[in-house]
């Protein structure tokens, strides 16, 4: 079996990792891992002109295949705003993948982020951010056309961007408490509706671990806006629940490499981890990739944060792309 991949930039658009100037070369090597069970892949080398420093990643040949997505299950996402999909992350990847996660997601760790938590939202997990851009295999992973493809589709746009991708992990024997429930939009700096997250337990998560529970079709409203991820949140939406006779999606069992895709506007929320295991979940969030920075000035300190964070030099009014932020399917085809 044999492949090869291409990267492609748009017009006007810089590539990610480094500056202007790529040099572009391809390498199809075979490596063998730990159970000498040799796997092919594609390493891509970039190197600047200006910098002479090589960026490498390598993909994976299953992270090239397209998931086979039918038009029922679209329709159930615009519906609800959410679904869960089997597979997503091919069993023969979950084992590597999984390590890299958690040596990359202890490397970013801080001295304050091992510290005993205090508020509702550090007690449900423990979480990192842009694993892509310290490992290679995170990279391959976050940039792969398989789960961007899955995005795009969803939301009915021709390409998606990366926002960033996070670790959630929450400790078991109740360590690590109730996720809240709350909507994501309230920390995205975006002017559009086409926002998605993909969230994938890395072992097996039964339903005491905590996986997700959603409020299908609260992806419509705004109710909830306002408010962080809080008790406040909690009580408010369970309110809105209650009154309005809302449907509330349970969560179910998720084996490794199943995914949940959800809006940043679905109202969520997971159960406390009453294992003696952590449930490790690692996801990735999309936007529509002609999405634009909003003209008017983020209206809280979140979204201030995270515009400042997540689209480094990025202008009101122009499309919200950045190094940071590269197109995806536009990034990678392979022949």
């Amino acid at each position: 079996m044999s492949a090869r991949i291409w990267l492609k930039w748009s017009e006007g658009v810089q590539p990610p990792f480094t500056c202007r100037g790529f040099k572009r070369r391809e390498e199809s090597q075979r490596s063998q891992n730990k159970e000498n069970r040799r796997t092919s892949f594609t390493r891509v080398v970039f190197k600047s002109y200006h910098q002479h420093i090589p960026m490498v990643f390598n993909t994976n040949f299953p992270l090239l295949e397209e998931y086979p997505l039918s038009q029922s299950v679209i329709d159930e996402y615009q519906e609800n705003g959410h679904v869960l999909l089997r597979n997503v992350i091919p069993a023969s990847e979950i084992p590597e993948f999984r390590n890299v996660v958690l040596r990359s997601h202890d490397a970013l760790l801080t001295d304050e982020d091992r510290r005993p938590a205090m508020t509702t939202y550090d007690k449900a997990f423990r979480l990192t951010e842009n694993l892509w851009e310290i490992n290679d295999l995170v990279r391959a992973h976050v940039l792969s056309k398989r789960y961007a493809g899955i995005a795009a589709k969803l939301l009915g746009c021709r390409d998606v961007r990366i926002y960033h991708d996070l670790t959630f992990f929450k400790e078991g024997r109740g360590k690590g408490s109730v996720t809240p429930w709350h909507q994501d939009g309230h920390y995205w700096p975006l002017a559009t509706e086409k926002c998605i997250t993909l969230w994938v337990p890395l072992i097996d998560c039964p339903v005491e671990m905590g996986p997700m529970s959603f409020v299908s079709g609260s992806h419509k409203s705004r109710a909830a806006e306002h408010l962080e991820i809080s008790d406040e949140s909690d009580a408010f939406i369970r309110k809105l629940v209650d009154e309005h006779g809302l449907s509330v999606a349970p969560a179910q069992h998720m084996n490794a490499g199943d995914a949940t895709f959800h809006s940043c506007w679905t109202y969520h929320a997971a159960g406390a981890n009453t294992t003696d295991t952590t449930r490790e979940a690692f996801a990735i969030a999309y936007f529509d990739a002609d999405a634009t920075i909003p003209t008017d000035p983020p209206v809280n300190k979140r979204r201030a944060a995270n515009l400042a964070k997540w689209f480094p030099g990025g202008e009101p009014g122009k499309v919200a792309a950045t190094e940071k932020n590269p197109a995806v399917l536009a990034l990678a085809t392979d022949f």
